[in-house]
């Protein structure tokens, strides 16, 4: 008897395709530098999987966004599957919404009444791509179509020879291509894909005018990527070359790979690629074509693709699709450039300060934490730097000086970044920007109690104009003083006047002034520093674009931080 142990934790079996390799393997060897053509497949594979398929206004947006993007090839849908799909392509006929450099593709099986309904939806257009798909794994052949391999050959021929034959009747004016898919070509037999695909070329005839396109699915991921690569080297291998023809890929992610799948068999002589914005399609969704197209464009590859505003395009298809970008999705995703941790926002505050210095070393854009520059997309660079309870001192440092152009001593920063973590630790959340500057004023800008200066005049000695005489008028614990001293200079003639008050006794130790801006006009702050008896260190902060009066407001503040 089986123990619960076995039932539980043995791991499963699953059949998994046959290994296959080329003769001899050389796409590990080469390089990615070529852009493939791009087909967008969103209003095709990309809509029939979502919960709440487009209407048909929903997909002219989306057409409209995706030739705003670049895509001279869009899979428009399935003519004959719907009314909704079949209004949809001849909307856009009718409309004429299609640029004379676009071609239009639509899907059809491989059955004949479907073929000439959908053959019957490309009138009025210019260019189109009929892509003609049937299942060719031994799985689908004997458990679900139950037919032979034999009688799917002969069921291709007859499709492609009805395709050339109503496009010659009834599409004189329409430069047609073929798109055959030997649906799950990476489950099945290698051979009899091949088959498939001479028969296709043999009644099709490709030429410069009758191109086609042999479409090799990854449709459902069963392997490594690398097998992809290996399917497609050795498919070019042995495929005849009795007449030109384009190899495309169109891969799902169900094993998480389907980027590097793509890369990796466009690596091995693909030269076309159908896939999705986001990766939208079904189960675990087609291979993403902003990855992957900003994958190659990171490699120094020009694809023709534009993402230069990835929000945008990102909020578009959300609201198109009902689906949200995931906040870690590559590129476009919310967190994709955010920098929590302490060490890797201290080390891109850092090289963001060696910009020039960095380009002269590797002679490009590069930065610790990042592999590309997020303003190439139009995202922000400068806030990529965000405030929880794992921050530190260097992503302090980058909130201050990038939103409000402070730089404070590391002192203070410690200080600072204990207090915020330990806000940050008990809200359990992110902390904007505006709350740090908020914390920053509340610990260190206080100029009200039990302290508060009303007015201070320094008069410089007119025999001795390096000697500051001070007349100071000040509210302590309620009660208004006048004081006068004098000293080396306005802010020790000051400090000198105020200790005639029952304060604790203090040192100054330092004062700076920073500018808050590039303006001359641009207000500044003065941070103070002072040691009381015991030793214990306090910071004060002043603004003001006079330096002596700043710097007398942060000596209230340290004082009033003490008392």
């Amino acid at each position: 008897m089986k123990s619960i142990d076995d039932i539980i934790f043995r791991p499963a079996r699953y059949a998994q395709p046959e290994p296959i390799a080329p003769q001899r393997r050389l796409w590990p060897e080469k390089r990615l530098q070529e852009s493939p053509r791009w087909c967008s497949v969103d209003l095709r594979d990309g809509n029939q999987s979502l919960p709440n398929p487009m209407t048909p206004a929903q997909k002219q947006d989306y057409f409209q966004l995706l030739l705003e993007i670049g895509f001279k090839e869009i899979e428009i849908g399935f003519p004959a599957a719907s009314q909704d799909e079949w209004n949809f392509c001849r909307r856009l006929a009718e409309s004429k919404a299609v640029p004379e450099d676009v071609t239009i593709s639509v899907l059809t099986q491989a059955r004949e009444h479907v073929i000439r309904q959908t053959l019957e939806a490309l009138s009025g257009y210019h260019k189109a791509i009929v892509h003609l798909y049937i299942p060719t794994s031994d799985l689908h052949l004997e458990f679900v179509l139950g037919q032979s391999r034999e009688a799917v050959l002969q069921r291709v021929r007859q499709s492609v020879r009805q395709v050339r034959r109503l496009t010659a009747e009834h599409l004189p004016d329409c430069a047609v291509t073929l798109e055959f898919s030997p649906e799950e070509f990476t489950d099945s037999d290698l051979g009899f894909v091949i088959q498939l695909c001479i028969a296709c070329g043999e009644e099709w005839e490709p030429s410069a005018e009758r191109p086609i396109v042999f479409n090799l699915p990854s449709t459902v991921e069963r392997a490594l990527p690398t097998h992809y690569a290996d399917r497609i080297e050795a498919f070019l291998e042995q495929m005849p070359r009795k007449w030109p023809f384009i190899t495309s890929l169109h891969a799902h992610n169900d094993m998480g790979g389907a980027v590097a799948a793509t890369e990796l068999a466009i690596l091995a002589g693909a030269q076309r690629v159908e896939g999705t914005l986001f990766g939208n399609g079904e189960r675990s969704g087609n291979v993403d074509l902003v990855t992957l197209a900003l994958n190659l464009e990171y490699l120094g590859v020009k694809t023709g693709l534009d993402f230069s505003d990835i929000n945008e395009i990102g909020r578009r298809v959300a609201s198109l699709t009902g689906l949200p970008v995931h906040p870690r999705s590559p590129y476009a995703g919310e967190l994709v450039f955010n920098a929590y941790s302490g060490s890797h926002q201290d080390a891109i505050h850092k090289a963001l300060g060696r910009q020039d210095a960095i380009q002269a070393r590797f002679g490009a854009w590069k930065m610790p934490y990042l592999h590309i520059d997020p303003r190439r997309l139009g995202r922000d660079l400068e806030h990529c730097i965000h405030i929880n309870s794992q921050s530190g001192k260097g992503g302090l440092a980058h909130v201050l000086e990038s939103d409000y152009h402070i730089l404070l001593p590391l002192g203070m920063l410690a200080e600072l970044e204990k207090r915020v973590q330990d806000t940050a630790n008990r809200q359990g959340r992110e902390l904007p920007s505006c709350e740090i500057w908020n914390q920053f004023l509340h610990e260190y800008n206080r100029q009200d109690h039990p302290l508060h200066l009303i007015n201070y005049w320094p008069r410089p000695d007119p025999e001795e104009p390096s000697r500051i005489y001070s007349e100071v008028h000040i509210d302590f614990q309620g009660t208004r003083h006048t004081l006068h001293d004098r000293g080396d200079g306005p802010v020790s003639a000051f400090a000198a006047a105020i200790r005639q008050l029952p304060l604790p006794s203090f040192l100054l130790l330092s004062y700076e002034e920073k500018s808050m801006g590039a303006s001359v006009h641009a207000e500044s702050i003065t941070i103070v520093q002072i040691q009381t008896e015991d030793s214990q260190r306090y910071y004060g902060i002043g603004f003001g674009a006079n330096i002596v009066q700043g710097a007398a407001r942060a000596l209230i503040s340290a004082l009033n931080r003490v008392l």
